[in-house]
């Protein structure tokens, strides 16, 4: 019986975490929502850029992602998806947003910066991401997976992004069932700085 105070005292805590940054976070005006087989495509808000994924036409079994200037019709091969994720752009067109869903249980977040002549990938993001993440779990758990239920652009500033990090803790040796931990996240993508 003492389980029930526990899932509820949980439930509550992950709502609170959720609707905190709800408020902080607006729904972008447009975003895509990509798979490995389809091909789907995302202008920018001032419709200088277009993001697009290509379902694969090879055995590779890979969506490849681009990134088309629309002022002078050239494009950049930006990568490939493996699984899934979601594209969205900043209210001001200038980043780009991805996450890819790489694997069932983890989720690589990238960011592209198109405020110059062409596309530059803003590099050691997801590497900080997940540091900042790995510091705050004791050395005696795991995580189950990783994955970010909620991101956004903060409210008028493309230069940083709000997210919720969402990776369940399993003990690193024995037996026993996992234990909730979402962590709420500010990152500067100037200085690629992570407050929690």
């Amino acid at each position: 019986m003492l389980w029930k105070p526990f899932v509820i005292a949980c439930a509550l805590w992950t709502f609170t975490v959720g609707f905190a940054l709800a408020q902080e976070c607006n729904a972008p005006n447009k975003e895509v929502n990509l798979d490995l087989y389809s091909s789907r495509s995302l202008k920018s808000p001032n419709e200088q850029w277009e993001f697009t994924s290509i379902g694969p036409h090879s055995a590779d079994r890979r969506a490849v992602l681009y990134l088309r200037n629309n002022q002078n019709s050239r494009s950049w091969r930006i990568g490939s998806l493996e699984r899934n994720g979601t594209a969205f752009w900043s209210e001001d067109g200038k980043r780009l947003f991805l996450r890819d869903e790489y694997a069932a249980d983890d989720t690589r977040i990238r960011v592209f910066d198109v405020t110059g002549p062409i596309p530059k990938e803003i590099k050691g993001l997801n590497s900080r991401i997940q540091r900042a993440i790995s510091a705050h779990i004791p050395p005696d758990k795991t995580t189950q997976w990783l994955y970010f239920p909620r991101v956004c652009f903060a409210p008028n500033d493309s230069s940083t992004i709000l997210l919720t990090a969402d990776a369940p803790l399993d003990p690193k040796r024995g037996d026993g069932s996992g234990t909730p931990f979402r962590l709420k996240l500010t990152v500067n993508l100037i200085t690629l700085h992570v407050d929690d």
